[in-house]
Formats: structure tokens, sequence, C-alpha cells
């Protein structure tokens, strides 16, 4: 890796200064014009300032004006050129806890939920009391709700522009739409007067008018009204949460996007992408027992629709980053439940596939295509990276048996670790260190156990034999894309486990190697042979690379010890008869020779000044 000479050095440091004082000079210049935009308090007339006496100037100094002059010219300086990023995101305030109860809003929206209640409550009065016929009792309920709107309608005309009468029109306008949807459970569930689809169908266009109503009066409450009662009065319609309830409530959020990316209501988001969430999670579970064929179509419909409304608000909403996340994180997770409970493994593993694609192809685009760039943040970029991670491992468990699982975990992290490597990529590399953390524990349980290093009947097979040689791959690529973009841990716990899982690595794959030429006693004793021998060799190898190198001589020395541990605790209780003499006698000519290569290397180190 080549390093920049100290003249291209300082030539950035001064460059970052010159930023530095280009940014601090336009804060001045804000700070100034501030104080000067600020009356100045008269002085006070009753209170007389000492006139100061009037020093004769010398002789020989010019006679000066008396007249008052104007601050002399100064040099004229380059024009300040602001820092980017400080007055397009202006910082809002924090809003206090309670700033918003106010007696006009409380008086406004309790008069709402009143009214609303008292609607509920005549209808029931109604049914009751057997008063008019059904005919009757739906179409009265929707002349009172008409009646709510065209008075929210009128109070707003009246209140030009004025807080208090804005409020009391959005409270009318809300509690005519929730009325309306009431109407609408009542003629579907309650009389079956038209069938749930039709009556789902009423309800969007009563949402699609409230939402135009809010958008064109830039009412916020009056959308997240029309928005939850929409949301709640749904599943009194279905009465199941089946793949039409799931549908009504994506086309719900579909409505809702364009209304809350052009005005920037987060919680407009929140209120119409949380419930299509929550649907399709209970749909999931309800589908477990109750077969609909439609039902996955209607949650992969809902997780994409979710995908790319998060990325759109992301896109054109940079403040509402939060709330795009969130989004994010919670539109594919359906995906996740729906296809182990409801498909069969390779449908499932289709699902994953495409919910893995479509996250991927999202931070491809935002990562490599330079018109997107800049238009998704780089925390969103980020999340979408970790979900795909997430989708990708979901479907590797739901597709593969658990024997499995742990070699394509580990394959898969070393791919990742090889994408780091290339990208120099921070992010990526916490992905593939998740990948090779979890698939190691994995492993630990099936493909690579302990017990088959240390009790000979554990035949691990190929799979052990590829698992192994996957675990000392790991658990050297991981490092050394984690050196390469600068990111390694300085922990030494973290390189100790680097190292145990280095050894057990090579171990189990000599073990897994031995095992399958020869499945006996004689192959194990082999095994632990090769696999003491290995160590000794690859500890002097660090400790000849290490003259020079700190870390290096002191992982081997480390090693050394492993294998003399291993040698005296474990090959010597094991190993019976020539294997034992032949590994002691091995490592000790290996020892020795290794000693004095090392002493002759070590020589020239020490006579230097």
């Amino acid at each position: 890796m080549s390093h920049p000479s100290p003249g291209h050095t300082l030539h950035l440091v001064a460059g970052e200064l010159h930023a530095i004082g280009q940014r601090l000079t336009y804060l001045g210049s804000m700070v100034q014009a501030q104080a000067a935009a600020q009356p100045t308090p008269p002085a006070p007339q009753d209170v007389q300032s000492p006139v100061p006496q009037q020093v004769p100037a010398p002789q020989d100094a010019p006679p000066q004006d008396q007249s008052p002059q104007a601050t002399p010219p100064q040099a004229a300086q380059p024009p300040v050129v602001p820092y980017s990023g400080l007055a397009q995101h202006p910082v809002r305030p924090r809003r206090q806890l309670g700033a918003n109860l106010e007696p006009s809003r409380v008086l406004a929206w309790g008069g709402a939920g009143v009214t609303l209640l008292g609607v509920v409550f005549l209808l029931v009065l109604a049914v009751q009391r057997d008063w008019l016929g059904p005919g009757a009792r739906v179409g009265g309920g929707a002349v009172l709700a008409g009646l709510l709107v065209a008075a929210g309608w009128w109070a707003h005309r009246r209140s030009k522009g004025e807080e208090t009468g804005r409020i009391a029109a959005f409270a009318l306008a809300t509690t005519g739409f929730g009325a309306l949807f009431l109407d609408v459970v009542a003629a579907t569930s309650l009389y079956g007067f038209v069938p749930a689809p039709a009556g789902l169908g009423i309800g969007l266009l009563v949402s699609l008018a409230g939402l135009a109503l809010a958008d064109f009066w830039k009412a916020r409450p009056l959308a997240l009204g029309v928005v939850l009662s929409s949301a709640i009065c749904a599943p009194l319609i279905t009465q199941l949460p089946n793949a039409l309830l799931v549908g009504f409530l994506v086309l719900l959020q579909v409505a809702a996007a364009p209304v809350q990316v052009r005005r920037g209501w987060s919680s407009l988001a929140l209120a119409a992408g949380v419930p299509v969430v929550l649907a399709a999670l209970a749909a999931s579970v309800w589908g477990s027992f109750f077969h609909d064929p439609v039902l996955v179509v209607a949650i992969s419909l809902s997780v994409l629709m979710g995908v790319v409304i998060a990325a759109i608000t992301a896109g054109a909403r940079p403040d509402a980053d939060r709330t795009s996340i969130g989004l994010l994180v919670a539109a594919p997770t359906p995906a996740f439940l729906a296809g182990p409970l409801l498909l069969e493994r390779p449908a499932a593993g289709l699902l994953g596939a495409g919910t893995t694609v479509l996250l991927l192809a999202i931070w491809a685009v935002a990562r490599f295509v330079p018109a997107f760039h800049d238009w998704l943040s780089r925390r969103f970029t980020a999340a979408v990276g970790a979900m795909s991670a997430i989708a990708a491992a979901q479907t590797t468990l739901t597709v593969l048996d658990s024997s499995s699982w742990a070699t394509a975990l580990l394959g898969e992290a070393l791919v990742l670790s090889v994408g780091a490597f290339l990208l120099r990529s921070a992010g990526v590399l916490l992905g593939a260190t998740c990948y090779a953390t979890f698939g190691f524990l994995l492993a630990l349980a099936n493909e690579a156990p302990l017990a088959a290093l240390l009790w000979h009947g554990y035949a691990p097979g190929l799979s052990g034999l590829l698992c192994g040689l996957l675990i000392a791959a790991a658990a050297v690529v991981v490092p050394a894309s984690a050196v390469r973009i600068e990111k390694f841990p300085k922990s030494p716990l973290l390189w100790a486990a680097t190292g145990l899982a280095l050894l057990h690595g090579t171990a189990s794959a000599t073990m897994a190697a031995c095992l399958l030429v020869s499945d006996t006693r004689t192959g194990f004793l082999t095994a632990h042979i090769l696999i003491t021998l290995t160590w000794v060799v690859a500890a002097i190898a660090l400790l000849l690379r290490g003259v020079r190198v700190r870390h290096l001589r002191i992982a081997g020395l480390v090693l050394i010890a492993a294998s003399l541990a291993k040698l005296l605790l474990f090959d010597l209780a094991t190993l019976d008869g020539v294997a034992r003499v032949i590994a002691f006698l091995c490592a000790g000519l290996i020892l020795l020779a290794a000693g004095s290569r090392y002493a002759r290397l070590l020589r020239p180190t020490r006579d230097e000044p």
C-alpha cells in the first residue's frame, strides 16, 4: 500500500484548514448580522455622561477633519462560501411535552371523540330499539357524516387561516370521516347490504377523499385520523386476517404515500405502514391453520410495497431518515414468518430469495450508481445492507437442513469477507463477522464437534472436512479484510478467539481427512500426530516471520505453548506405542532445528546499532 508524500499530506491539511476557516467566517457573519438586527436600547436622558477632555494633537500631525468619517475601506475579501448542508437542514426546535395541549385543541379534539362515540351509541340504540329500518339507519348515518364533513369545510373557510378555526375544522372533518367508516362497517358486517370486497372498496374511496382534503388543507391530524380510522375499521369488515385485509391495507399505504412524501409527515408514514406489517404477521399465523391460496401473494405484495415506500421516503425526505429505516426494518418481517409457516421448503426459499434480491438491488443501486449515491443516506444504505444479510441468512436456514447450516453460513461469510476486502466496507465486514461467528457456533454442534477430536467414533465425514476448511479460511480472510480497511480489533480476546477458531478448523479438517482414509483407531491417532506437528510447524513459521514483527512473534509463542500443552496433556495420555514416540521425536527435532534457525536470524538484529 503506497503512502502519500509529505508534500501531498501538507497540501491536504492546508485545504482542510482553509475549509474550517471559511466555515468559521460564515458563522461569524451570521452572528454579526443577528446582533445588528437587534435594536440597541436608548441611553437614559437624565444621566449626563462626562465630556472627555480633548487632547491637543501634536504640531507635526496633519489636520484632521472633525466631521464623522466612515470606516476606512477594507481590502476586498473573496466571497464566503457557506458550509454545504448548514442551511439546507435547519435545526428544528425540540417540542416540549404538552406544547400542543392548548385549551382550544383539547376542546376541539375532545368534542370530536365524544361526537364519534355518540354516533356509535346512536347506531347501537337504533338497532336495540328497532328505530326505522336498516336502510334508513345506514342512510341516516351517511347523512350525519356528510353534514359533519360539510361543517368542517364551512369552519375552515370561515377561519381565514386562524389556528383556532383550523383546529375546529380538522376535528369536525375527522369526526365526519370516522362516522363514514363506521357507516360502511354497519352496511357491510352488520346488515350485509354489500359484500366485504365492495365495503373495502367504498372505504378506500372514503380514505382517498379524506387524504385529498388533508393534503389540500395541509392538515396532518386529519390525514392521521382518516388513515387510522380506515385501518381500525377494515378488520371489522373482513372479520378475519386474510388476504383481503392485507391487500386493502397495502392499497391504503400506497394511497397515503404521495401525501406523506409531499408534506413530509413521518407520522403518517408510520400510521399507514405499521398496520400493514401487523396484519401480514397475523395473516401468516392465521394462514398456518386455514388455507388461503392468495395469502402468500398478498404478503409478498406488502413486503414489496413496504420496502419501496421506505426507500422513496428516505430519498425524498432525508429529515425522516429514522422513520424510513423503521419502515424498512419492519417491512420484510412478514416474509420471514410466512415462508416457513405457509410454504414448502423450495417455495419458501423462493420467497426469501426474492426478498433478499430486492434488498440487495436497492443497496447496490445506492452504493454503485452515481445518480442515487447521494439520494439515499448512508445510514439507510447500511440498514438496507443489514436487512439483506438477515434475509439471506433466513433463506439459508429455511432451505437447507440443519446439518448443512454451518457450512453454508461459513461459505457466505467468505463471500462477504472478499466483498469487504475489495470494497473496503466496514458494514460488509460486520456482516461477514456475524456470519462467521454463527457458522462457527453451529459447526461446534453439527459438522465439526469437539467430540470428534477427543474420542474415536465420531466420524465427521466429507461435510466435516469441508466445514473445517471453511472455518480455517474464515479465520484468516476475515482478519485480513479487517487489516486492509483498518478496522481490525484491538482487543486481545478477539484475536485469541480468532486463533482458537483457526486451530479448531485445521484440527477438524485434519481429523476428517484421516478418518475418511481409514476410519479406525490408527487413523484417529495418525490425525492427532499430524495435528500436533502442523501446529508446531505453523508456530515456527510465525516465529521466523516475526523476528521484526512483534504481533507475529507473540502469536508464534502462544501457538508453541498450545502445541506443547497438547503434546504433554493430551497426546501423552491418548497416544500409545509407536504413535507416541513418533509424535515426541518429530516435535522435538523440529523445535531444535527451529531454535537454531531462529538464533541465526536473531543475531543480525542484535548486532544492529
